[in-house]
Parts: structure tokens; sequence; C-alpha cells
């Protein structure tokens, strides 16, 4: 009896030795399962923060890069204006010198609208801080040579940078000698803040 009672003993030692295992295994896994989640939701999120860091520095090389080309075509016009200003006077003699510029090419001016915050002009839309913007909606009438001497002369002799942000040319009913021109630009000002800011670096 005490020989069969001491057989039992170790299968019983090894029962409940298996059973605190399995036990310690059941109340550890759900644990374990979690820490291997959080461990990798906290991968991803690193992985995520790399990307969206890399895409950051990206875009400030990217804006930076279009700066720096845009500087090089033209100057941008400073004014000294305060650039919350809703007046055309922040542009300085620009607007007033591309009307002289369409007249001395021979186009004549039918109507001018002009929207002073152009949020789709990429340059304005990211750097609205910096610069000013105005897109200026001409409606011209001319002849095409006209138009092109028109053109011409804001490339190569116009001081300050401007964009051309649309343009399209339809037949005039009234005259099949002439164009009905619809052009619009953009003219630029680097604000007072962003003048001081730039040369304190």
């Amino acid at each position: 009896m005490n020989k069969k009672y001491q057989q039992f003993v170790p299968v019983c030692l090894i029962v409940a030795a298996v059973l605190i295992i399995v036990g310690i295994i059941s109340i550890c896994r759900p644990k374990i399962e979690e820490y291997g989640d959080m461990r990798d939701e906290l991968e991803r999120n690193n992985a995520t923060k790399q990307k969206l860091e890399e895409q950051v520095r990206k875009e400030e090389a990217d804006k930076q890069a279009q700066e720096i080309k845009l500087r090089a075509l033209k100057p941008i016009y400073k004014t000294t204006v305060n650039s919350t200003s809703e007046s055309l006077g922040i542009f300085g003699n620009m607007f007033e010198d591309i009307i002289k510029t369409a007249q001395s090419n021979g186009l004549l001016i039918r109507s001018i609208e002009y929207n002073m915050r152009p949020v789709n002009d990429p340059l304005y839309a990211e750097n609205s801080n910096n610069y000013n913007a105005c897109e200026l909606k001409f409606f011209f009438v001319g002849t095409y040579n006209q138009m092109h001497a028109f053109l011409i002369d804001m490339n190569n002799n116009f001081e300050y940078l401007t964009a051309i942000s649309s343009l399209s040319i339809s037949a005039f009913q009234e005259n099949p000698d002439y164009l009905l021109i619809n052009e619009s630009i953009t003219l630029y000002s680097e604000k007072p803040a962003a003048t001081l800011h730039r040369g304190r670096r």
C-alpha cells in the first residue's frame, strides 16, 4: 500500500505541476497577446509617424524649392503697406503698370474683376502668412498680335513676379478682326513681417 502511495505521489505532483503551468499560461496568454498587439500597434504608429515626418520634410523642401525657383525668375514685390489691407495698394504700382502695358500694346480693356485671396493659387495657398496675392481678371479686346506682344512685354519687361492663372480667347462677334480675351493675372507682394523675419536669419 505504501509502495502504491509512493508511486501515486509523484504522478499527482506532475499532474499538479502541469495544471499549474496550464493555469499560468491561460492567465498570462491574454497579457502576452495584448503586449504583442500593443507592440505591433506601436510599430505601426512609429512607421506612420516616420512617413508623416518624411512627407512634411518633402513638402517643406518642395515649398523652399518652389520659392527659390520663383525668386530666380523675378523678385516678389516687398510691400510696406499693412498686409491686412484689402487695397490694391499693397501691390505697389503693379496694377497700374499692367494696365499701361496692355494699353501700350493696343489692347482695349473692357472690364476688370479682382480676387484678393486666390486660394487656388499654389504660392499663396502655401505661403499666405508671408505673401499677399490678388488675381486680376482682365477682359481685353484686341488682335492676336497685340495679345502676343502684351505677353512678351509682361514676360520680358515687367519688373516683379506675376503669374498667368488662366487665359481664354474667343471670337469678338462685333468685329471678326478682333478677339475677346479673358486673362487672369495674379500679383504677389511680400508682407513686411516676412521680410523682417527673413532678414534676421
